[in-house]
């Protein structure tokens, strides 16, 4: 079972992962202009511009290495066995992470701080609920974990 959710989680993050890094490219896709996009991704009030290309890199290299880390915890890191050690606490930070935007973004002063729509109709719907679920996806993978239980002492 974690071989197949680390499998699905590794392809929705590096999805996402591609689409932050086509925006970190000047690429506005599947968004009609910048503007768009800003609003659709970034969502802070009379946004009209992307902020920082550079900033959307990072979150794409960030993604990417989520992504392996699901992939290597789904039960593919036989091949890598120095990479055990570290693959509980890495999938616990992954998971806290992943949780706190989650319930970060349907927190009312996270609303308040970007009203923009679509921004705030497709956080509500869209990008909380899939943070939280990835947030699950990572504690499962973590507990699944064979003998996780010694690595975190």
């Amino acid at each position: 079972m974690a071989a197949i959710v680390g499998s699905i989680q590794a392809f929705l993050l590096t999805i996402v992962a591609a689409f932050y890094l086509l925006w970190a490219g000047g690429g506005t896709f599947p968004f009609a202009n910048e503007q768009s996009l800003a609003r659709s991704v970034i969502g802070r009030r009379g946004i009209t511009r992307v902020p920082s290309r550079r900033a959307f890199l990072y979150l794409g290299v960030m993604l990417l290495a989520a992504a392996v880390a699901a992939f290597l915890m789904g039960g593919f890191s036989e091949a890598y066995s120095k990479s055990k050690m570290v693959l509980a606490p890495l999938g616990l930070f992954l998971a806290a992470v992943f949780f706190a935007r989650g319930v970060a973004g349907i927190l009312p002063a996270f609303e308040r701080a970007a009203p923009e729509q679509p921004f705030l109709s497709l956080n509500r719907r869209l990008y909380s609920p899939f943070c939280v679920l990835i947030g699950f996806g990572f504690l499962f993978l973590v507990l699944s974990l064979p003998n996780w239980a010694y690595r975190l002492r």
